[in-house]
């Protein structure tokens, strides 16, 4: 089972499994570096004691290191991972072990991203428990979007004061910047040639509509940054579209509204939620799956 809360300020994910063996076993496989080696996401080195040192020499910079918090062994292990934190708690049950891994984290758009790669990694963790051969190490792109679903992360942030409304999406992509913003402009129906980003002044129109005016471009960066001042007929006044660093799946995408007129506010998050970066979800999706549909 895997599950996303918020919590204490921060977030959370949990993956639970069951193992059936020995909780002894599974205690050695998830402390000791030898097997840790094996299904974690880097090499570690660590003191199995509070306060003892760790190292992630898989990882560059100040992220690659930690400190154990709390041990209790066979059953609780506590320690942090730069500015993260991980328990691993083990419970007897019957002939088995019921393990569960929560990671603690400040950083909401990359759950679903964090929460894929734990699956792939206790699955490496179940092999090298049962001793059978290790599963090759898949992406999870799929998953990944189900869980961005599941967790709720592509619903939006909403602000409201005496100037109005803001809506603001971020979420993680698993395709890169450039294939992300080409997603955005698509490709002409009558040449069949990429689009480009119109230059500053200019007209926002759809691929598929192009009689359609979305608004007019106030900045243009690519694969980078896009702005708009939205047409009259278009939910919201502003937007503005990022693209930056993600999480290993692939680009992060920020998506801004802003609106003076409340009733707005709802037909917005239709045309821009579901209707925009839902689009981009599926592009980068169609893209990474090899498809050829961007």
């Amino acid at each position: 089972m895997t599950t996303f809360e918020e919590r204490d300020g921060g977030f959370r994910v949990v993956v639970e499994r069951h193992f059936p063996h020995p909780i002894e076993k599974v205690w050695r496989a998830v402390t000791e570096p030898v097997h840790l080696s094996q299904w974690f996401p880097a090499p570690v080195e660590l003191e199995l004691t509070p306060g003892g040192a760790m190292r992630f020499p898989g990882f560059d910079g100040a992220e690659a290191v930690g400190v154990v918090d709390t041990v209790q062994a066979p059953g609780l292990l506590v320690f942090t991972w730069g500015s993260d934190q991980f328990t691993f708690t083990l419970t007897a049950e019957g002939d088995g072990t019921q393990f569960t891994l929560a990671h603690v984290f400040d950083d909401r758009a990359g759950a679903a991203s964090f929460a894929t790669g734990w699956e792939t990694c206790i699955g490496g963790l179940a092999a090298l428990i049962a001793g059978t051969e290790m599963p090759t190490a898949e992406p999870g792109f799929a998953r990944h979007e189900e869980l961005v679903s599941r967790f709720g992360l592509d619903r939006p942030d909403v602000t409201e004061d005496e100037c109005g409304w803001t809506l603001r999406y971020e979420r993680q992509l698993v395709c890169p910047a450039q294939v992300a913003w080409n997603a955005w402009f698509g490709t002409d129906l009558v040449t069949l040639q990429q689009r480009r980003a119109p230059a500053v002044g200019e007209p926002m129109t759809p691929a598929q509509a192009p009689e359609v005016v979305l608004g007019y471009v106030t900045h243009a960066e690519e694969p980078h940054r896009l702005a708009l001042d939205l047409a009259p007929d278009v939910p919201g006044d502003h937007l503005t579209l990022e693209f930056g660093e993600g999480t290993g799946h692939g680009a992060r995408v920020a998506l801004t509204v802003t609106g003076a007129d409340s009733g707005q506010r709802s037909p917005a998050e239709g045309e821009w939620g579901a209707g925009a970066i839902g689009g981009l979800a599926e592009a980068g999706l169609a893209w990474a799956s090899g498809d050829g549909s961007v």
